[in-house]
């Protein structure tokens, strides 16, 4: 079953939506720039509550180049389970992460061999990869697809993010054929913040293509 990764989870409202229609993994951004920021203490509470409620979901925490002790005071007070670094992390840092790390790999046009031989060779020493596409002023959250075709050797063994949403998801699924996928964008109003019929679409496309590829 492919996993499932909301991310930019900002209110419990909408982390609880996302657990209720089954996702695998609720992301908590803690880059401050980013428009998704969230505030540890803030997170602490969503991720509390909600294991109160329901199990069967990770909590991962998104960095974009950190200390190493930022990250740890921030695992320890959210009790990540995950630790998700979208910046240019060198192989030591991540290695040292105190939680399984994935390691976002921006994609750009032209260059998706060089991702597929860091994939294969782990060469940043990463528990998982994730493949997103590359945006000279943005680690993430693009709403741009990459060229999922040129990736197709590594999906399998990496989440997928950019560009995905609840119509176009399967054709991401059935191109790469990937560990999990990962959606933010896609899942929000125009004005901002996560939309429940959106997460509901997007989770019962991901489990319907499932069902067909059973």
């Amino acid at each position: 079953m492919t996993v499932v990764k909301i991310c930019g989870m900002r209110s419990l409202a909408e982390a609880r939506v996302a657990i209720d229609v089954g996702a695998d993994l609720l992301g908590f951004i803690f880059w401050k720039p980013g428009k998704r920021y969230i505030a540890p203490s803030e997170a602490a509470c969503i991720i509390d509550t909600l294991r109160a409620e329901a199990t069967a979901w990770s909590a991962v925490g998104v960095f974009v180049d950190p200390t190493l002790d930022e990250v740890r005071q921030v695992t320890d007070a959210c009790h990540l389970d995950f630790i998700q670094l979208s910046g240019q992390e060198p192989a030591d840092l991540v290695k040292a992460m105190p939680r399984p790390t994935l390691k976002a790999l921006h994609v750009r046009a032209g260059q998706e061999r060089h991702a597929a031989e860091t994939v294969v060779g782990n060469t940043l020493r990463a528990d998982r990869y994730l493949l997103d596409t590359h945006a000279d002023d943005l680690p993430g959250g693009t709403g741009r697809p990459f060229d999922w075709d040129a990736l197709s050797g590594v999906g399998p063994t990496c989440l997928v993010a950019g560009g995905l949403r609840p119509d176009n998801v399967a054709g991401a699924l059935g191109s790469l054929s990937p560990y999990g996928v990962d959606v933010s964008s896609g899942v929000e109003f125009p004005s901002g913040g996560k939309d429940p019929r959106l997460i509901r679409a997007f989770v019962e496309a991901v489990r319907s293509y499932d069902q067909r590829a059973d």
